[in-house]
């Protein structure tokens, strides 16, 4: 028994004033104090609520790009997030300061340097938080049977990163500035920074210097079109964590060698990986663009439904089935004859913001550039890279009505009127409920006509307002009775010279008079 008693170790006894472990056990104390602030609780509430309502109401996008959800919700990240580490980190900072007791800390075993340290370690427990849920949010998405795509991890690991150096810089504040009010300041001028600097009509280069890049790119692109230089990015913000992290223990006291060598490392790797960002984009990316505006079929794969085939991006694959419930849809509306004949629909992709500035161009340079569009595939109904929503889906039923009405390709962004214009909205709002309410919507909407098609393309068409009157009124009826008067009637229908009001007396439906002439809408379909 005195053996046993003389073999046990003796626990080593902690020795008082050993700064190390006094600094984890007020860094432990510390990470759950913020966790518990209500400047943490608010901008989680704020980050996860939006989605989860969307997720129990049935309104999140079924359809998402990863490529694009892991970095849209970054601004976001770094506002209400963020923002609750800089908030929080920078009360707990002060708080010897707003309750006048600096002078009982002083006499406490912990220096200010290691103090510091401890709340600058106490925010790693909220951003392991905000990378789960992070992680959590895409993996819910990638789950989707309707996903395309696949994310990128740096990206992701983009919102951790900006709540730990906002928290960073909460501390550093505090150490800097003896009062609250500069936090919140700092968070809603990096805010406007941000957002400033995504504005298309903005010069987009100093986006990258900031902690997050917002950008309003046309639309998504498959990932091999893809040229965020997110990992430089990531390597930037990383740079700046340990920056102002060495600043705030500097501020606070500490002064060593192995502070500066690692305030210059940080330094290096900030300025490399900051000046990488701008590198020119790849020959890789540069290509793969090239291919895909000119030569799309080489980077899709295609697959025949009946007398239709849909050819994707590889990413996209996954889309062909809605897709096809919006071209059956339409179909059931038409002649048998007509809906039985071959219908290529194929996906394209736009690099270019035709939108930026509001740009305008001639009628003939639309001409043009629809042409040039057409030429890659004549006679192809073109899809893009939104899904999901009532409006793409509606987009996509009035592109394939118009060629089937018609027997031609989609034209330059002009108007359609007469008998062809109501057959054409008629059928692209019967083909599924999402088009019916992506038709209302937009119809609520527009002035002087419903577009159909994606801006971002060259082609596309109006139905004026006249027109729409009277496809409205057939879209209250039911759509079996009015496809057998549609069906009867097809040819006088679809000819290029009848009249709305000729429609209007076969569907029996009533058309609005024409406008005064100086009001109608100029018609060259």
């Amino acid at each position: 028994m005195t053996a046993a008693l003389a073999r046990r170790q003796t626990p080593a006894p902690s020795r008082p004033g050993d700064p190390r472990r006094a600094m984890l056990a007020l860094t432990r104390t510390e990470g759950v104090r913020l966790l518990r602030h209500p400047a943490v609780i608010a901008g989680l509430l704020l980050f996860t609520g939006p989605e989860i309502y969307r997720w129990l109401t049935g309104r999140a996008n079924r359809f998402p790009v990863l490529q694009d959800e892991d970095w849209s919700t970054q601004f976001l990240a770094l506002l209400v997030l963020g923002g609750g580490a800089l908030i929080a980190a920078n009360l707990a900072a002060l708080r010897a300061d707003r309750h006048a007791t600096t002078g009982l800390y002083d006499t406490l075993v912990l220096p200010p340097p290691w103090r510091t340290g401890a709340f600058l370690l106490a925010v790693l427990p909220f951003t392991v938080l905000v990378a789960v849920l992070t992680a959590t949010r895409i993996a819910l998405l990638a789950a989707l049977p309707g996903s395309a795509g696949r994310p990128d991890p740096a990206e992701l690991a983009l919102h951790p990163a900006v709540v730990l150096l906002f928290g960073a810089a909460g501390v550093l504040l505090a150490r800097l500035a003896r009062t609250v009010i500069v936090a919140p300041l700092l968070l809603l001028a990096a805010a406007v920074a941000v957002y400033a600097a995504g504005l298309s009509s903005l010069p987009g280069h100093v986006r990258w210097l900031l902690p997050v890049a917002l950008e309003q790119p046309p639309m998504p692109v498959p990932v091999a079109l893809t040229s965020r230089p997110s990992g430089w990015h990531l390597a930037y913000v990383s740079g700046l964590i340990f920056l102002v992290a060495l600043a705030a223990l500097a501020a606070a006291g500490a002064r060593s060698r192995r502070l500066v060598m690692a305030g210059a490392a940080a330094l290096s790797v900030t300025a490399g990986a900051g000046a990488a960002q701008y590198l020119p984009v790849g020959d890789a990316v540069r290509n793969a663009r090239v291919t895909a505006a000119e030569h799309p079929a080489e980077m899709q794969d295609c697959r025949s439904i009946g007398s239709v085939t849909y050819c994707a991006f590889g990413d996209f694959r996954s889309w062909t089935g809605g897709w096809d419930a919006v071209v059956r849809g339409v179909l059931r509306g038409v002649p048998a004859e007509a809906a039985g004949r071959p219908l290529v629909v194929r996906q394209r992709v736009s690099t270019d913001d035709r939108m930026i500035d509001g740009r305008v161009v001639t009628a003939e340079e639309q001409v043009a550039a629809a042409a040039e569009w057409q030429r890659i595939e004549p006679g192809a109904v073109t899809v893009g890279t939104r899904w999901g929503d009532g409006r793409s889906e509606m987009s996509l039923a009035g592109l394939v009505a118009y060629r089937i009405v018609t027997g031609e390709a989609a034209p330059a962004h002009i108007p359609v009127c007469g008998a062809r214009g109501v057959l054409v909205a008629w059928l692209a709002g019967q083909a599924t409920p999402a088009t019916a309410a992506g038709l209302r919507a937009v119809d609520a909407t527009s002035w002087g006509g419903v577009p159909f098609g994606d801006m971002q393309f060259p082609v596309g068409f109006s139905v004026p307002d006249r027109e729409m009157s009277a496809a409205s009124a057939l879209l209250r009826r039911p759509p079996g009775d009015v496809a057998a008067t549609v069906a009867r009637s097809w040819t006088e229908l679809t000819a290029a010279g009848a009249t709305a009001d000729r429609a209007g007396e076969l569907l029996g439906v009533g058309v609005p008079p024409l406008p005064p002439v100086e009001e109608r809408t100029r018609c060259d379909g």
